[in-house]
């Protein structure tokens, strides 16, 4: 079998693993400024004896350790692998954006606040953008978060083509 990627930090010169449910955690994707906080994907990665793919995402702070991200919506197998991606976090990890990708191609960009998931296009629905990406086939994913959480960026399919897209969120409490 195919040894999973594993995410880790280096630490004083020395190479450490993001501790996991199954021993270790899978790819890292960011960090934020003074390395307390980390993101990845796979908050669970396969094993001989659970060979099957974890689709959460996981985020690490030094403080709290780590602690598994799920999807906002399990979508089941058989059909392509499904896995959900933590690509970007806020400096203080209480906002994470990602996706939710199906197979190669099909991505919905997911936002996670204070460890709560929701698809992007939904979360901004409900908080006062009724027709937030209307007609576009998917939001793809969400590749940056400002430090203070209140700025992403991402791209997605819209209705003629690919776009890059920049979000601005209201003040958190």
């Amino acid at each position: 079998g195919v040894t999973p990627l594993q995410g880790v930090r280096w630490v004083d010169g020395r190479q450490e693993s993001f501790p996991g449910e199954r021993g270790f955690v899978g790819t890292a994707y960011d960090v934020n400024r003074d390395g307390s906080v980390a993101v990845g994907r796979q908050c669970r990665p396969p094993t001989v004896q659970n060979p099957i793919d974890d689709q959460s995402a996981w985020v690490w702070t030094a403080r709290d350790g780590t602690r598994c991200l799920p999807v906002p919506r399990f979508r089941p197998s058989p059909g392509p692998p499904v896995l959900g991606y933590a690509n970007a976090t806020s400096d203080d990890g209480r906002v994470v954006g990602g996706s939710q990708r199906i197979g190669q191609v099909d991505s919905d960009a997911i936002i996670w606040i204070d460890g709560s998931a929701s698809y992007l296009k939904d979360y901004l629905r409900a908080n006062g953008i009724p027709d937030a990406f209307e007609g576009w086939p998917n939001t793809g994913e969400i590749t940056d978060v400002s430090a203070d959480g209140r700025i992403l960026l991402g791209w997605g399919a819209a209705p003629r083509g690919y776009r890059g897209y920049l979000v601005i969120l209201g003040d958190r409490e």
